[in-house]
């Protein structure tokens, strides 16, 4: 497929959609080879992933519920809530936490060290939308959470930049884009 209509086509498709079909591992490591060719400053490569799949995506979906049970006050405790943090993650072939790792080099600003990591995101939803593989990108819960970064085995100022659920799905998108303005609006020339 030719780069500017993956770009342009390439759309978020929610877990609730996905058939349930599991996703070959080999293609999810494909996926994440992608990844790797990220553009980074000073070759840092700060991107890191956390695969969940088989039934440690059940575990997940009991630390984040659990995790929001321990957080929420009482009275703003979300049942409907709860249940999606414990089921979404089986609805997902593959979840996979993305986080941003503080090189702590003085020399590149941990900013870029966060846009590297979302350019690998970047590599891996396109990679995706080549293999028709589904994804949702989703900030999940409580990323910030040094007891979330310490569940993925991360530090405290290392940066959870979300979660992406991967699966099939038979739900059909608009092919055609949208975009609320034009880049022109977007774009000062000098």
């Amino acid at each position: 497929m030719k780069l500017e209509p993956l770009i342009k086509n390439r759309r978020n498709v929610k877990p609730q959609f996905f058939s349930g079909e599991i996703i070959p591992d080999k293609l999810i490591k494909e996926l994440l080879e992608s990844a790797n060719w990220a553009p980074s400053h000073r070759y840092t490569e700060p991107w890191r992933f956390v695969v969940f799949s088989g039934t440690s995506r059940a575990l997940m979906g009991e630390f984040q519920s659990s995790l929001y049970k321990e957080t929420t006050p009482v009275e703003a405790f979300d049942q409907v809530k709860y249940d999606k943090l414990v089921n979404t993650p089986c609805l997902a072939s593959h979840v996979i936490a993305v986080v941003a790792k503080n090189t702590k080099t003085l020399k590149v600003p941990f900013l870029e060290e966060v846009a590297a990591t979302s350019c690998a995101v970047q590599n891996i939803l396109l990679s995706a939308a080549a293999k028709e593989i589904a994804v949702h990108w989703s900030s999940g819960f409580m990323p910030e959470s040094d007891a979330m970064k310490t569940f993925l085995g991360y530090e405290p100022d290392d940066v959870i930049l979300g979660f992406l659920y991967f699966g099939k799905s038979e739900q059909k998108v608009n092919k055609s884009g949208k975009r609320f303005s034009s880049i022109q609006s977007k774009t000062i020339w000098r």
